[in-house]
C-alpha cells in the first residue's frame, strides 16, 4: 500500500452489526445506498426505453441472455471488487483469465483429459498462483498495486506471445466438455418459433456471488479489508495484517480470473490470446458505476453486479436503438462520470449537514 486514502464514514467498520439485506443493499443515509438506487433507476428507465422500442424485449428470453452473456465479466468484477475494497486496483485479471484457460485447454488436450472438472482446477490453480505473486510483490517491495499488476499483465501476454506460441485453440482442438459447457442450459422455455435456456453459467454466478457477499461481510478478512481502505495507517495500528489481507484478495480474484476465463472461451468456442485484451475498462467501469471507489473502504456486491448489468444491457440492446456497438463505450464512459458526479455531490451535501448539526 502506497497511498493513504481518506478515511470513508459509510465503510463498514469491523464488528459492525448490519444485517445482510443492509450489507447488500446499503440504506439509510449511506452514499453506497443511495449510488444503488440511482443505478436502478438509471436501469430501470433504459429497459422502459427499449422495451418502448421493442415490445418483445421485456421477457424471461432477455433476462437468460443478459445471464450468459454478463455471467464471466460479473464474476471477475467481483474479484477486482474485493481487490478495490482494499485500495489497491488489479488489471491483469483478463490477462490471467486468458492465460489460465489457455494452459487449462492446452494441458487436457495433452494429457487426453476431456473433463470440466480437471480443466476448472487447473485454471483457477493458475489464477489463484498469479494472484498470489501479485499480493506478494506488492508487500514486499511496497510498491503500488496499478503498476505492480500493469507489469503483471505484460508479463503474462508475453509468456503468451513468446513461451506458449500465442497459437489460438479452435472449436475442433477444446474438449468437448469445454464446448457443451458453454452451450448448456438448466431449463428451457419457449421463444419464438423456438426455445431458449437458463445457461448453466447461472450456477457459478450465484454461488460467487453469495461467496463474495459472505467474505467481504461474514469473515475477519472482509472486515478487516474494508478498514484497511478506509484507513491504512489505522488499520494497521489495530492489528491487521496486511501481508494476509493481501495474499486472499489477490488470489481470490487471481481464482475467479482463471474461472472466467474458461467460461469465456467455452462460450465462443475459441482459445484466443489476445481476445480479451482492451476489456479491463468495462469491468473497471462496472466496478465504479457499482459504488467503489479507487481510494480503497467502499463497495458491494449488489453494486457490481448493477454495475455489470448495466453495461450487459448496453452491449447487448444498443442495435435495438438503432446505434453501433462503437457507441458503447460512451455511453459507459458517461454513465461513471454522471454517476461519480452524482455521488460526490450528495456526499458534499451529507457532509455540510454534518458539520451543521454538530455546530448545533
Amino acid at each position: 500500500m502506497t497511498t493513504t486514502p481518506a478515511f470513508e464514514p459509510n465503510a463498514p467498520t469491523p464488528g459492525a452489526s448490519t444485517s445482510w439485506r443492509e450489507r447488500l443493499w446499503p440504506r439509510g443515509g449511506s452514499g453506497s445506498g443511495e449510488n444503488l438506487r440511482l443505478l436502478a433507476l438509471i436501469i430501470l428507465a433504459y429497459v422502459v426505453i427499449v422495451t418502448f422500442q421493442s415490445p418483445d424485449f421485456l421477457s424471461l428470453a432477455s433476462l437468460f441472455d443478459l445471464i450468459r452473456t454478463g455471467s464471466a465479466l460479473t464474476i471477475v468484477a467481483l474479484g477486482v471488487l474485493v481487490v478495490m475494497v482494499t485500495g489497491g486496483i488489479d488489471v491483469s485479471f483478463l490477462a490471467n483469465a486468458i492465460l489460465s484457460a489457455w494452459i487449462a485447454t492446452a494441458l487436457s488436450n495433452a494429457l487426453g483429459i476431456d473433463s470440466l472438472a480437471f480443466a476448472l482446477t487447473v485454471a483457477i490453480g493458475i489464477g489463484t498462483f498469479v494472484g498470489l505473486v501479485n499480493g506478494l510483490i506488492i508487500y514486499l517491495f511496497s510498491l503500488p498495486t496499478l503498476i505492480t499488476t500493469l507489469a503483471m499483465q505484460g508479463v503474462l501476454q508475453g509468456v503468451l506471445m513468446v513461451f506458449l506460441g500465442a497459437r489460438p485453440i479452435t472449436a475442433g482442438f477444446m474438449p468437448s466438455s469445454l464446448r457443451d459447457f458453454g452451450t448448456s442450459v438448466l431449463f428451457e422455455i419457449p421463444a419464438g418459433p423456438g426455445f431458449t435456456g437458463l445457461s448453466v453459467f447461472a450456477i457459478p454466478l450465484v454461488i460467487v456471488i453469495a461467496l463474495t457477499w459472505y467474505l467481504l461481510n461474514r469473515t475477519p478478512i472482509g472486515r478487516a479489508s474494508y478498514a484497511l481502505g478506509s484507513n491504512p495507517l489505522g488499520a494497521v495500528r489495530s492489528g491487521v495484517e496486511v501481508l494476509k489481507i493481501n495474499l486472499v484478495v489477490y488470489g481470490y480474484a487471481g481464482a475467479l480470473a482463471g474461472l472466467t476465463g474458461l467460461m469465456m472461451v467455452s462460450e465462443i468456442r475459441l482459445v484466443n490470446p489476445v481476445s480479451l485484451v482492451g476489456n479491463e475498462l468495462i469491468v473497471l467501469a462496472a466496478v465504479v458505476i457499482g459504488g467503489a471507489k479507487l481510494t480503497g473502504g467502499t463497495g458491494s456486491v449488489g453494486g457490481v453486479v448493477l454495475g455489470m448489468a448495466l453495461i450487459t444491457l448496453l452491449s447487448n440492446t444498443l442495435v435495438t436503438l438503432g446505434l453501433s456497438a462503437s457507441w458503447n463505450r460512451f455511453f459507459i464512459g458517461a454513465a461513471m462520470v454522471a454517476i461519480a458526479a452524482i455521488s460526490h455531490y450528495r456526499a458534499k451535501q451529507r457532509n455540510l449537514k454534518l458539520l451543521n448539526f454538530q455546530d448545533v
